[in-house]
C-alpha cells in the first residue's frame, strides 16, 4: 500500500489493481485495462473477494479504472500458486482485497480530485472504542461538466463516461477478541452519447441517448473471534451482483406529433451465499483450517424491452442457476526450518440440470536452506463452474457470465517450484517456476446458438509455462525493484495449437523511488515505472465482404470508411501487435496544513510516446493501431483533515 502512494497516477487515480499489474506472473492485458490475467488465465479465471465477498465486475471506465477505492483500502493479497484451500472457483489466482475498519479513537477525512473524479473518505467513531464506519464516495465530473457546458452553449451532440462508486462499513467491537461487520459497495458505470437538435421554423425538436453500462451491487454481514482459546470462528452472509444494460432512447416532437422510442437490453447475475471458516490451534507447531461455504446464483442473460410511444415489448430468455457447496480442510505444520501444508477442497455444483462433484488437493512446501535461502514448492488442482462469453472481441467490456452446461467444468492443475534469497534486510532475490494445464476450456462460435441450444462451441485445452525472477531493494528512503518473466501460453482446439490472446514470452517491469526530505514538515518523493513485454497475437480480419453488413459496434472502428462492409475474423491469431514499451514518471509533494496534510502529485505517462496499440482498425485498405494513451501528464490533489 505504501507503493501505491508514490506510483504515477493513471488519469489523477490511484489503483491498486494497475499496481498489480506490474508484477511477474500477471498481464495486464491490453493497455489501459483493469484485468488481472494470472499466469497464462484469463480475467474471469481471477477471483476477485472484496472483504470475503465475490465481485464480478472490476472495472469503471472501458477499464481505465477499477472499482477498488484506495482510501478504503486496509490490505490486498494476491495468490498465483500455492493457493490457500479455502478460496476455489476459479482456475487461475486469487486478488483478495480488505477494506478498513474504520478508527474506533480519531476521526480522518479527505479530500482528493484528479483528471476525471473526485473522492471523499471519512473513518472515525461512532461510539468511541466499541464502534467504528468507514465512508468513501468517488464520481466523474466530466460529465458533469460537459453536460452544463452543452445546456449554455447550445451544442447538439456528444459522447460521455460516467461513474460513481461508493464504500461503506460499519464495524462493532464486542470486546477484545470478536467483532460484527456490515460493509456495502455500490458502483455504476454509463458511457452514452446524445444527439439533439430543432428547427424553429418548423418548429421541431427531437433528442436521442445511446450507449451501455454496468452496475455492481455488494452487502454483507461479518463476525469474527474467538470461541475458546484455541478456536477462531470468521463467517459471513452476503449478497452480490452485476447489471449489465444497452440502451438506446430517442424522442421527435413537432406540431401534432410526439413520438418517443426505447430500446433496453440487459443481463444480470445475482448471487446470495454464506461462509463459516475454523482456524483451530492443535499444537505447539500445528494449525488445522477447515471450513464450509455455501452460494445461489441466478443467471438471466437477456432481457430485451422496446417501447414505441404507448406500445411496448418485453422478452426475457429466462434464467439458469447454479447452486454450489464447497467443504474445505488443511493442515499447517511447522518444525524448525519446515512450513508444510496439506489441504483437500471438495464441491458440488448443480446448475438444476446437472450434478458435478469436484476433488481439489492442494500442497505447500516451504523449507528454509541455512538462514538465507528458502526452497517452495506448490501442488494446485482448480475447478470453476462459470464463465465469461463474448465474441471475438479483445476490447469487450461487459462482464457476462453464464454457469457451466452440459457436463463442462473447467478445471487446472498448476505445479511451481520456487527459490528466495535474503543477502540481506535490504536486498533480496527470488525465482519461481511453474506449469499449469487446463481442460475444457470453451471456445464458443456462436454466442445465441450457445445460449439457446448449446450449440456452436468447443472444448479445448491450455498449457501455460514460465520462469518468474524478482529482484527487490529497499534502504531507508529508496526504494526499487525489477522483475522478469519468460513464459508460454497456448491453447489447443480442432487438434490445432496456438499461442493465447495475451501470451507474451518475455515481460520486463522495473520501479524505483527517491524519497528526499527537505525539512521535517515537507516531504518530496519522485519515483520511475517501466514496462517492456512482447506483443501480444491478434486477430486481424483476413478477408472483407464489402456492401453485405448493416453499421455495428464492432465495424464502426475509427477511420472506417466502408462501416457497411462485413469481416471475416479468423478464429485464430495470425498476427502480433508490436512490442509493448512505456515508462512513467511521478512526483509527490507532500507537506503538514492548518488541521492535517495536503499533498500533490503530477505524473507523467508514456514519457517517451510510444505508440502502443490498444486496438487494430482498418482505413484505406491498411490495417493501423489505435493508440489509447499517448505522453499524457496527470495530476492529483488530496488534503487531509
Amino acid at each position: 500500500m505504501e507503493q501505491l502512494k508514490i506510483s504515477p497516477l493513471f488519469l489523477g487515480e490511484r489503483d491498486i489493481i494497475k499496481t498489480l499489474q506490474f508484477l511477474p506472473g500477471v498481464s495486464a492485458g491490453m493497455e489501459g485495462s483493469s484485468q488481472l490475467n494470472i499466469r497464462g488465465g484469463t480475467n474471469d479465471q481471477t477471483l476477485y473477494l472484496l472483504d470475503d465477498v465475490p465481485v464480478y465486475n472490476q472495472s469503471h471506465t472501458f477499464g481505465l479504472f477499477s472499482i477498488f477505492n484506495t482510501d478504503a483500502i486496509k490490505s490486498v493479497d494476491l495468490y498465483k500458486g500455492g493457493i490457500p484451500t479455502q478460496y476455489g472457483d476459479k482456475l487461475s489466482g486469487v486478488v483478495s482485497v480488505a477494506l478498513k475498519d474504520g478508527d474506533f479513537k480519531q476521526y480522518h477525512n479527505s479530500l482528493s480530485l484528479g483528471l476525471l473524479a473526485g473522492t471523499f473518505a471519512s473513518e472515525g467513531p461512532i461510539i468511541r472504542d466499541h464502534l467504528s464506519y468507514v465512508f468513501t464516495g468517488r464520481r466523474s465530473f466530466v460529465d458533469l461538466l460537459y453536460n452544463g457546458f452543452m445546456s449554455i452553449s447550445g451544442g447538439q451532440s456528444g459522447a460521455m463516461i460516467a461513474f460513481y462508486d461508493v464504500n461503506a462499513k460499519m464495524t462493532w467491537k464486542i470486546n477484545s477478541a470478536n467483532l460484527l461487520s456490515w460493509q456495502l459497495y455500490s458502483g455504476y458505470d454509463d458511457i452514452y452519447g446524445m444527439n439533439t437538435g430543432k428547427d424553429k421554423i418548423r418548429n421541431e425538436r427531437y433528442f436521442e441517448k445511446f450507449g451501455y453500462g454496468w452496475k455492481t451491487f455488494m452487502t454483507a454481514v461479518r463476525y469474527s473471534g474467538k470461541l475458546t482459546p484455541s478456536l477462531q470462528l470468521s463467517s459471513n452472509l452476503y449478497y452480490t451482483s452485476l447489471t449489465n444494460f444497452n440502451r438506446a432512447i430517442s424522442k421527435f416532437t413537432a406540431p401534432g406529433i410526439e413520438q418517443k422510442k426505447e430500446n433496453v437490453e440487459s443481463s444480470l447475475m445475482k448471487e446470495m451465499g454464506g461462509k463459516v471458516a475454523f482456524e483451530q490451534k492443535t499444537g505447539k507447531n500445528n494449525r488445522l483450517f477447515y471450513g464450509l461455504e455455501g452460494a445461489n446464483q441466478v443467471y438471466v442473460p437477456d432481457c430485451i424491452y422496446k417501447r414505441e410511444n404507448s406500445s411496448e415489448i418485453f422478452y426475457n430468455s429466462g434464467q439458469l442457476r447454479l447452486f454450489k457447496l464447497s467443504a474445505y480442510l488443511y493442515d499447517e505444520y511447522r518444525y524448525r526450518q519446515w512450513f508444510i501444508s496439506l489441504g483437500l477442497r471438495t464441491s458440488l455444483y448443480d446448475n438444476w440440470k446437472k450434478k458435478i462433484f469436484s476433488v481439489e488437493p492442494r500442497i505447500k512446501i516451504n523449507t528454509f536452506l541455512g538462514e538465507k535461502n528458502k526452497l517452495m514448492l506448490a501442488y494446485d488442482r482448480m475447478h470453476q463452474p462459470i464463465h465469461t462469453v463474448y465474441e471475438m472481441n479483445y476490447n469487450f467490456q461487459a462482464d457476462y457470465w453464464v454457469p457451466f452446461q452440459e457436463d463442462i467444468l473447467l478445471s487446472a492443475n498448476q505445479a511451481s517450484i520456487g527459490w528466495k534469497n535474503f543477502t540481506n534486510s535490504n536486498l533480496s532475490f527470488s525465482i519461481e517456476a511453474y506449469y499449469k494445464t487446463m481442460n475444457n476450456l470453451l471456445l464458443i462460435k456462436n454466442l445465441e446458438n450457445y445460449m439457446d441450444f448449446h450449440t456452436d462451441y468447443e472444448t479445448g485445452k491450455g498449457k501455460s509455462m514460465g520462469l518468474e525472477c524478482l529482484l527487490e531493494y529497499s534502504r531507508e528512503r529508496f526504494t526499487s525493484w525489477i522483475s522478469y518473466t519468460l513464459s508460454k501460453s497456448d491453447r489447443s482446439f480442432e487438434d490445432r495449437i496456438y499461442p493465447f490472446k495475451y501470451d507474451a514470452p518475455h515481460s520486463f517491469s522495473a520501479f524505483v523511488s527517491y524519497k528526499l526530505i527537505r525539512n521535517e514538515k515537507t516531504t518530496h518523493t519522485f519515483s520511475l515505472n517501466s514496462q517492456a513485454k512482447t506483443g501480444y497475437p491478434y486477430y486481424v480480419p483476413e478477408i472483407s465482404y464489402p456492401g453485405l453488413g448493416l453499421p455495428t459496434l464492432s465495424n464502426a472502428y475509427p477511420g472506417n470508411s466502408d462501416i457497411y462492409s462485413v469481416d471475416y475474423i479468423p478464429q485464430y491469431p495470425n498476427v502480433r501487435i508490436r512490442n509493448f514499451f512505456r515508462l512513467d514518471a511521478n512526483y509527490t509533494l507532500e507537506r503538514p496544513c492548518k488541521k492535517g496534510t495536503l499533498s500533490w502529485q503530477f505524473s507523467l505517462l508514456n514519457l517517451t510516446n510510444r505508440e502502443n496499440p490498444y486496438a487494430i482498425y482498418k482505413k484505406d485498405d491498411k490495417y493501423k493501431a489505435f493508440v489509447l494513451i499517448p505522453l499524457f501528464p496527470s495530476v492529483s490533489v488530496k488534503r487531509c483533515f
